[in-house]
């Protein structure tokens, strides 16, 4: 394998020269690839120097984000705004204004040495804003994204997309079509840059609701997916400020290397997208040059579009939502999907005007509000970063004004009743008017020296005089690490060593139930937190760039994960949704020293194509439930269930689910014959309480999905045992919650 080459890329101000480490490292894997060969990353800078001319032609002289793949669509991803460190002089740079009104650069591509740079640093799709860079505030582009919905695909889209040419045709612009890489179908017109993305976005929404009222029952403009159906969804939210589309002739991080791919009208009802790929766009290109060529020539206005959503307006149809991670915009619906919004308080109470919301808190934010988020990395990152204890519990925002407390949750439904506790806590420590995010944990009842996950599920519970009764058996405790805001002064938008600071005065005097959490710029006692905290059950570790402003529902922290193996019995399978030959999840066992065959979880997160394999490949496995290690949960039809359930208990779901009453969880059997090596995080138990073996620590399951490694043929069934499982070294918990110590300065 070459350490790097060199490689010469014409361009407007002569040939320049790109350094290409690795070229032969593989981006797309060949088991993927119509003909079985990988793709490397040479393969890549060669297709991106090839389409240079019409890429750059359409995507030039706009700020670009980067989506990064260095290890290949297999390995980690990371999305590049600002200019990675080390990016060549001759890229340009661009000062770009964000929805949290803050700015920074982007870079800009303008000749081919640029792609071949990105194809160095690990792109694979490319991310052009709508805009040109002589008008950043005014979009050139309009862009329509139909996303198919589950049940739909993309000979749907394509029906859509030609109904939608009408439309924009009537409202006086000219539409061109592309492949999105996936299921999809891109459809963009050309505009002048008189109109800011706002109007621009009513634009795509006029246009957008007239699509759906010509074909209600293909295409839907609903945001909250619980309401799509079976549809088409038109996804306005593309035509926001920092919103961005995958580039024509960008590649997509998707087995096969698909390209989204610019096509006439005439080529897009028979287009296969997934014969559209990094080693078959050249040649089209080659063949007929490109679908768009005359796309600038063709600038249209948008005030037809914009004529369609006034027209709207004075039927009574107003604004549609914005993406999460947006301010709360004026006359925007509630951020919160319809069957959530009247679980826990009435709809004028989330109808209310967001003014009336803010002056009823007396903070700069009001619930519900997203919490940010974190990604998944394989280490931890070094830098600029706090680092803290992931805590094992439920994610909250917490609000204080007065007596009144709100405590919300990862969904944006209230937890308030759940913990009557924890309401007299923060009005006793919080500061008044003051938004707090944080994490509820429960302490072992039993032990006192651990986190017991089991024992804080238990108090979601419809009943009050159960919740009060173990309110005041297994009180809670909440964990803050984040400060949003005080009073009107919006905290969410300082950088995080500012909001760190502040909470630590914010909590200076608080005592249990709230604690704050431990911190540290040393990613060497990061690492022994990682180590030892385990055994007062925590979940790992959590780094946070001190630099950067809240994000609501965006991944800007990082965490580090415990991740282990086991080898596991599989003893059963439910079918995909809507599929007949296709797994939806594979149910897992392990034996307990008394010979009992335990359910301890499924794996669930497959590709369909691995799907559909496994279902073939375990054919010969299916049997009856007599003389199954689970006839007791055979049901009274034992017809298989063809829908996935990623999170079952057990498999007694001849029955339901005990959230659902009504969801079949049935399974078909199989023959415990094969041995799967999965991969977890950590387990929970017990798993069936009637039937839970004796022996410490045979009753547990995996708290969360297993995710599949590889079949281990070479294993007997009957060893795949609890005693293979790590058991972490018990530390006490109260050496994790003492620590009170400033750092984040």
């Amino acid at each position: 394998m070459a350490d790097s080459v060199i490689l010469q890329v014409d361009g407007p101000e002569g040939a320049r020269e790109v350094k290409l480490t690795s070229p032969d490292k593989v981006l797309w894997p060949g088991d993927g690839m119509s003909d079985g060969v990988a793709v490397t990353k040479r393969d890549l800078a060669d297709y991106l120097i090839a389409v240079a001319g019409p890429f750059l032609h359409l995507n030039g002289d706009r700020p670009m984000t980067l989506q990064r793949f260095p290890e290949g669509i297999d390995g980690e991803e990371f999305f590049s705004k600002r200019p990675p460190q080390g990016a060549p002089s001759f890229l340009r740079r661009v000062t770009c204004t964000y929805p949290s009104r803050r700015k920074h650069d982007q870079l800009t591509f303008d000749e081919p040495a640029a792609l071949a740079w990105a194809a160095q640093m690990g792109t694979i799709t490319f991310h052009p804003w709508p805009v040109r860079t002589a008008n950043l505030d005014n979009p050139d582009e309009f862009r329509i994204d139909l996303d198919p919905q589950p049940g739909r695909d993309f000979r749907d889209a394509v029906e859509a997309a030609l109904a939608l040419r009408e439309v924009m045709a009537e409202a006086g612009l000219k539409a061109y079509a592309k492949t999105s890489g996936n299921r999809g179908i891109h459809v963009y017109a050309r505009i002048l840059p008189t109109h800011e993305f706002q109007d621009v976005r009513h634009g795509v929404i006029g246009i957008a609701r007239e699509l759906e009222r010509r074909l209600p029952d293909l295409v839907t403009t609903s945001w909250w997916k619980e309401e799509r159906g079976e549809r088409i969804f038109v996804d306005f939210n593309q035509a926001n400020r920092d919103r961005t589309i995958a580039a024509a002739y960008s590649p997509r991080p998707l087995p096969g290397a698909p390209v989204s791919t610019p096509l006439t009208w005439d080529e897009l009802p028979d287009a296969d997208p997934r014969e559209l790929t990094l080693r078959t766009v050249t040649a089209l290109l080659m063949g007929r040059g490109c679908a768009w060529a005359d796309i600038d020539e063709e600038a249209g206005d948008v005030s037809g579009a914009l004529s369609l959503w006034a027209a709207d307006l004075e039927c009574g149809l107003g604004e549609l939502n914005f993406p999460p991670d947006y301010p709360k915009m004026p006359g925007e619906p509630p951020r919160v999907p319809p069957s959530k919004r009247k679980a826990d308080r009435a709809d004028d109470e989330y109808m209310a005007p967001k003014a009336e919301r803010d002056a009823e808190w007396g903070t700069a934010i009001a619930p519900p509000y997203g919490p940010m988020l974190a990604k998944p990395v394989k280490k931890l990152p070094e830098g600029d970063f706090l680092y803290e204890p992931k805590w094992d519990g439920f994610r909250s925002l917490i609000w204080r004004s007065g007596d009144q407390v709100e405590i919300g949750s990862r969904n944006s439904r209230p937890m308030t009743r759940y913990f009557p506790e924890l309401v007299r806590a923060v009005v006793e420590n919080f500061p008044d008017h003051s938004v707090i995010d944080g994490e509820i944990v429960m302490i072992d009842p039993d032990t006192g020296d651990r986190l017991n996950f089991d024992a804080l599920q238990q108090r979601i519970h419809p009943a009050a005089s159960r919740i009060k009764k173990l309110s005041e058996a297994t009180p809670a405790s909440f964990v803050a690490f984040d400060l949003l805001a005080l009073g009107m002064e919006n905290f969410a938008e300082k950088p995080f060593r500012d909001r760190r600071a502040a909470l630590e005065t914010a909590l200076a005097g608080a005592r249990p139930p709230i604690f704050l959490t431990q911190a540290t710029r040393e990613v060497s006692v990061a690492g022994q937190w990682f180590e030892q905290f385990e055994g007062a059950g925590l979940d790992g570790v959590i780094a946070k760039p001190l630099g950067e402003p809240y994000a609501e529902d965006k991944r800007v922290m990082f965490k580090y994960k415990h991740e282990r193996t086991a080898d596991c019995v599989v003893a059963g399978y439910r079918l995909y949704k809507g599929e007949r030959d296709a797994i939806g999840s594979l149910l897992l066992g392990l034996y307990t020293d008394d010979g009992t065959l335990n359910s301890v979880g499924v794996i669930g997160a497959l590709p369909m194509a691995r799907r559909r394999e496994l279902f073939e490949e375990l054919q010969p496995l299916v049997t009856s439930f007599e003389g199954h290690p689970w006839a007791w949960a055979e049901p009274e039809d034992t017809e298989a269930d063809n829908r996935d359930q990623s999170f079952p208990r057990t498999p007694t779901a001849a029955a339901h689910s005990r959230w659902n009453a009504t969801k079949d969880l049935s399974f078909t059997p199989l023959r415990p014959e094969r041995v799967v090596e999965v991969r977890y995080d950590h387990m929970e138990g017990p798993s069936t309480p009637a039937r839970s073996s004796q022996g410490s620590g045979q009753d547990k399951r995996f708290r969360h999905t297993a995710q599949f490694v590889r079949w281990r043929d070479d294993r007997d069934p009957a060893s795949c045992t609890y005693d293979q499982l790590d058991e972490p070294v018990s530390y006490d918990l109260a050496r994790v919650l003492g620590n009170h110590t400033p750092t984040a300065g």
